[in-house]
């Protein structure tokens, strides 16, 4: 079950005992957000062996910052099958390069990875993150080829804003993109084989009734995300991707999350939506693991047998 406070989970990323004041506005997350890229920087030492790693690949022609990504490029003779990686934050921190370690890990797997920075809120509100995502998917099918990718083969992943940002961004481009702007990219077909939700906030309605370590911290990050007046928002298509009526389009997915975490709720509601529409769900629910485990396998005795379950499920679901 879920631990009092999101202290445990930082404290084991940190390395050292945190203890964990909730943040009552948006102008502490925003005040945090340098915090919390160095906490995860951290992680990246001894990083895996990739045969390419390309950093600030920036994506649209008029250089508009984001979407911008590290993409990486594993050893072998390609083309290789391809991971949207997208990073996890609550929409409003996080970025590529805290993601690194993990995304290069998921490359040296056979995968050309890339590995995105989207916009972030409060500065950024919905639906410019995800946006940003549905762009670099479109950017894909295009681009990857130079990168020695096959955009035929295509999966995309993320965990916790990331997880969520992962599913609407499925959503958006195998049912209905409610509308969002494409620029100059939109109504560029994408096939996903496959989406890898880990930990992810897929049921906000759910966030906000059911908080757990999250109580009176949910609110300022819907807030950041979708603005003061969220309400009436919180169960829109691609901001809640559980209650998405286009579910049914969704293609296989792998949901992965630990037994400690707060959002293992949203994992079994979005299973339970998903095999009463008949989607392939593979549900993944890993002893003694909290939030953001994957990145942490010297410490979860099961993120590195996680990772590499992930990485098989991924495997089988882009073969030629």
């Amino acid at each position: 079950m879920p631990h009092k406070d999101m202290g445990h989970w930082r404290s084991l990323i940190s390395g050292q005992n945190t203890e964990y004041v909730p943040t009552r506005s948006i102008e502490e997350l925003v005040e945090r957000r340098n915090r919390g890229a160095s906490m995860f920087a951290r992680l990246n030492v001894n990083l895996p062996d990739v045969a390419q790693r390309h950093e600030k690949v920036v994506m649209r022609p008029d250089g508009r910052p984001t979407p911008s990504a590290e993409i990486y490029v594993p050893h072998g003779q390609g083309p290789f099958p391809v991971l949207l990686h997208i990073h996890g934050g609550g929409w409003f921190t996080g970025s590529a390069e805290g993601e690194r370690k993990l995304a290069m890990q998921f490359c040296a797997g056979g995968f050309v990875v890339v590995n995105l920075d989207y916009a972030l809120a409060p500065e950024h509100p919905y639906p410019k993150g995800l946006e940003d995502c549905v762009y670099a998917a479109r950017w894909i099918m295009g681009n990857i080829a130079r990168y020695g990718g096959d955009p035929t083969r295509l999966v995309v992943g993320g965990g916790s804003a990331g997880g969520n940002l992962s599913a609407c961004t499925a959503l958006a481009l195998h049912g209905s993109d409610e509308g969002l702007d494409g620029a100059d990219l939109a109504g560029v077909a994408v096939k996903f084989s496959g989406a890898v939700l880990q930990f992810g906030v897929l049921d906000v309605p759910r966030w906000l009734h059911e908080p757990h370590y999250y109580a009176g911290t949910s609110e300022i990050y819907v807030i950041s995300y979708l603005g003061m007046n969220f309400t009436d928002k919180i169960r829109w298509p691609l901001v809640s991707p559980v209650h998405n009526p286009h579910l049914a389009k969704m293609p296989p997915v792998y949901l992965s999350c630990g037994d400690e975490d707060a959002f293992l709720s949203h994992t079994l509601a979005m299973a339970n939506a998903l095999t009463l529409v008949d989607v392939p769900t593979t549900v993944s629910v890993v002893e003694g693991a909290d939030h953001e485990f994957l990145k942490i396998p010297d410490v979860v005795e099961q993120a590195g047998p996680e990772r590499e379950r992930i990485i098989a499920w991924m495997r089988r679901r882009t073969r030629r």
